[in-house]
């Protein structure tokens, strides 16, 4: 389910998402489509910055800022 633009910013801070494509930072670091991540922060103007859940073999995650609402799925609550 794709992120509806009437969701304000407030809302969807702590909200679950998958991203529809593989995304990468600055730093290097990618995440694929199948990593489920948790929206940080909105910036108006500027997109998302979302964090990935942890690899349970490694526990590194990543930070990635400025993803555009099109490239991420909310993941509907239960």
């Amino acid at each position: 389910m794709a992120i509806p633009k009437s969701y304000k910013g407030a809302d969807l801070i702590g909200r679950k998402v998958r991203p529809t494509h593989d995304i990468r930072n600055g730093g290097g670091c990618g995440i694929s489509p199948d990593t489920v991540c948790t929206i940080v922060s909105v910036v108006r103007g500027h997109g998302f910055t979302i964090k990935s859940e942890k690899c349970p073999c490694c526990g590194q995650y990543a930070y990635i800022a400025r993803v555009h609402r099109e490239d991420l799925d909310l993941i509907p609550e239960n």
